[in-house]
């Protein structure tokens, strides 16, 4: 077993390895760095280069997020493309093992990707003489957490459907979304309007928001850390949170996911 787990990690990180995905990821990262510290290097001012710190930041974690997703997809959507999988599961190994080493192996790529984001901001708030505070920890914490969920949710979406159409999902039908869409039915019917539909339709967008997978399950409670990049001592409990949230989803989609890949009969 063991064995067979390395044998399908070391493939998994080598096909990473290969992937234009990352070398895209690598580049517009340092675009992107480069770009954003042009104001702090003619900048005074040692609030002009925390928000610049700031928003380099916020966008790097903005795009792990979407890398992750990427991570997720493109593992499972390869190997079902190119049809190797029949091939694989006859070494023998049995498909739970191979999924979650692909789950692990996508994991394990999004800590490395976070880990260099969050050195690289170190890397800038003491070059620009900044202190380095708590919250960069915090955010890069809860950004991993939150890729955990996504990888297993595309991973999930991938095995069901066609990658595109995986992609449209994640990104159009979203938790946030029907949130939206139920506050407005509510408030619509708060106004006054009695119609029966409208109730329906408000608690059809409620379950569907309940159902359906949050990025950041307590965002509402850490956004003052996203702007201040300061942690209080009561707020660390959130990253627990988070991280069981995140758990409980992937063990959901891998169990999921692990139904509809051996219902492909691949053996």
């Amino acid at each position: 077993m063991a064995e067979l787990l390395k044998a399908n990690l070391l493939a998994h990180f080598a096909y990473y390895r290969r992937s234009r995905l990352l070398l895209a990821f690598l580049l517009v990262l340092l675009l992107l760095t480069g770009l954003s510290s042009l104001p702090a290097l003619f900048a005074h001012s040692g609030v002009q280069s925390f928000y610049s710190l700031r928003e380099i930041f916020s966008d790097l974690n903005g795009l792990l997020l979407f890398l992750a997703g990427g991570l997720g997809l493109f593992i499972i959507s390869s190997h079902l493309r190119s049809r190797s999988l029949k091939m694989v599961f006859t070494k023998p190994c049995s498909p739970a093992l191979w999924l979650v080493s692909a789950f692990m192996a996508a994991v394990a790529v999004s800590l490395l990707l976070n880990g260099i984001v969050l050195a690289s901001a170190v890397g800038l708030s003491l070059g620009w003489h900044l202190p380095v505070r708590a919250g960069l920890v915090f955010v890069s914490a809860n950004t991993f957490i939150a890729s955990v969920g996504i990888i297993a949710y595309l991973m999930l979406l991938t095995m069901l459907v066609h990658p595109a159409i995986a992609v449209t999902l994640a990104l159009i039908f979203s938790a946030d979304l029907f949130y939206e869409a139920c506050l407005w039915a509510q408030a619509t019917i708060r106004s006054g309007s009695s119609n029966w539909a409208l109730r329906v339709l408000e608690r059809l967008f409620h379950y569907l928001y309940l159902f359906l997978p949050m990025v950041h399950p307590f965002g509402k409670k850490t956004e003052n850390i996203y702007s201040s990049l300061r942690v209080l001592h009561g707020e660390w409990k959130y990253l627990l949170y988070s991280f069981g949230y995140a758990l409980a989803l992937s063990a959901f989609c891998y169990f999921l996911a692990l139904f509809a890949l051996q219902r492909k009969r691949h053996i």
